[in-house]
């Protein structure tokens, strides 16, 4: 009996030493506590330091004096603290390593010590990496959640796009702050903007509406409706760029939203520009995802609050995979412009799909304004294949405002694909408006040279 018991406690020992060396080697802060999304999961902790250009080296330097090689020493407030030694080995396992968990989990723990303070000795690590790598947008994402300003600042030095994330950062942590720095610059009086506007001779408009969406995308990652309200407020002042940062909390919406929460969102908006494309993006999403829940919202939204967009953005879905089908829902909707709408959509959609059998059905049509919508959205899609045919089917609209109107914008595309070719149509066809035949020739004459 006692020769059956030896062996449990020589088990027993080795388990203890076990024990002992792992804890005094390799202590328990060395095991990441949150995997990779931790950094978005509230772990970075708001600062408004002092300036990072002036001490952050210095700060840098002295981070970790005395703190050996054990990862894990916190503060009060629980946060990780990393020695000058730790954020060097777990960069050199950020960008020696072949094993993506392994990088990935560096840099989460990377993150995860980010501080005012040791912030230029973390970009050290990553500063090899592309600019348009996930690495270095999510580091100044971070970088300017803490510092703010001086995140943002930093890369008025730099040559590479770092100043657009790091507002992005700034602005998901303190939107107010953000907001108001940014409405406040005066690049042109203000020396800090030198190494930009007179050394690299960047226009002071052209830098604005850069960092004018890190502040957006910011925005929408916090509080789609107050980023939308921002943009609203860039389109009111007539600049242009609001157009092409729009997408930023529309897209947060449906990213982080039901299908029917962020069409009706989107629906709810103000009438303009914005809502259109919200509607028009949220609809064709829901109709991706479940087509007979978007066809019972999109017959649900009322005429002011965007139904023709709604109708025609999940008839376009639709009438990519299925055109007849689409084409007997639209027909059974009240007549209006939604009905329209989804008409010219189901077109444009068939158009891709098979232009010879959406030619034919359109051939079969009886005259009417839905008829001359559909060729209207058939004409749109067809000209990228068959511009000549695009130009002679628009040019058959029975409505002379229509007609004009559809002739001009398929002429344009055309131009820009094969402006001789356009042009010498317009010449050789009798009754076309001359409005068009100058639009066409001036997309001629302004084709780059070979």
């Amino acid at each position: 009996m006692n020769r059956n018991f030896f062996p449990h406690i020589i088990w027993c020992l080795v388990a203890s030493i076990s024990f002992i060396v792992g804890y005094k080697f390799f202590p328990a802060g060395d095991v990441p506590t949150e995997g990779p999304a931790g950094l978005y999961q509230g772990d970075l902790s708001l600062a408004d330091s002092k300036s990072l250009k002036r001490n952050g080296e210095k700060a840098s330097g002295q981070q970790g004096q005395g703190a050996g090689f054990e990862i894990g020493s916190t503060t009060s407030s629980g946060k990780k603290i990393l020695s000058d030694l730790e954020i060097e080995s777990l960069g050199q396992k950020l960008k020696g390593s072949t094993n993506p968990i392994d990088k990935r989990l560096a840099f989460s723990q990377l993150l995860q010590g980010l501080t005012a303070e040791n912030a230029l000795l973390i970009r050290d690590q990553i500063k090899d990496f592309d600019a348009g790598s996930p690495e270095f947008k999510e580091f100044h994402y971070a970088w300017g959640a803490i510092g703010g300003t001086d995140a943002v600042m930093f890369g008025v030095d730099t040559v590479e796009p770092d100043m657009q994330p790091a507002l992005s950062g700034w602005a998901s942590s303190d939107p107010q702050k953000a907001i108001a720095w940014f409405e406040a610059l005066d690049m042109e009086n203000d020396s800090s903007f030198d190494p930009l506007l007179k050394d690299r001779k960047m226009k002071a408009d052209d830098l604005r509406n850069h960092l004018m969406g890190g502040l957006v995308q910011g925005l929408a990652d916090t509080d789609p409706d107050l980023a939308v309200e921002f943009v609203q407020g860039v389109l009111e002042s007539g600049n242009r760029a609001a157009y092409g940062i729009m997408h930023a909390p529309i897209s947060a919406m449906i990213r982080t939203s039901s299908p029917l929460e962020a069409a009706q969102w989107a629906s709810q908006l103000n009438e303009g520009p914005i809502r259109d494309q919200a509607i028009g993006r949220a609809a064709d999403h829901y109709a991706r995802k479940d087509l007979e829940a978007a066809k019972d919202w999109a017959e649900s939204v009322s005429s002011s609050d965007g139904s023709e967009r709604a109708i025609g953005a999940v008839t376009r879905n639709w009438a990519s995979r299925e055109p007849e089908a689409a084409l007997d829902w639209v027909s059974g909707l009240p007549e209006g412009q939604a009905q329209q709408s989804g008409t010219w959509a189901a077109l444009n959609g068939w158009a891709g799909k098979d232009p010879s059998a959406a030619s034919d059905y359109l051939a079969n049509m009886p005259d009417s304004e839905i008829r001359n919508a559909a060729i209207s959205g058939f004409s749109d899609r067809l000209v990228w294949e068959n511009p000549q045919a695009a130009m002679t089917w628009a040019n058959s609209i029975t409505s002379d405002e229509m007609r004009n109107e559809v002739l001009a914008r398929v002429g344009r595309s055309w131009a820009r694909k094969d402006p001789k070719a356009a042009l010498n149509w317009a010449q050789e066809t009798p009754g076309i408006p001359s409005t068009i035949q100058e639009q066409i020739d001036k997309a001629n004459r302004n084709k780059p040279k070979n």
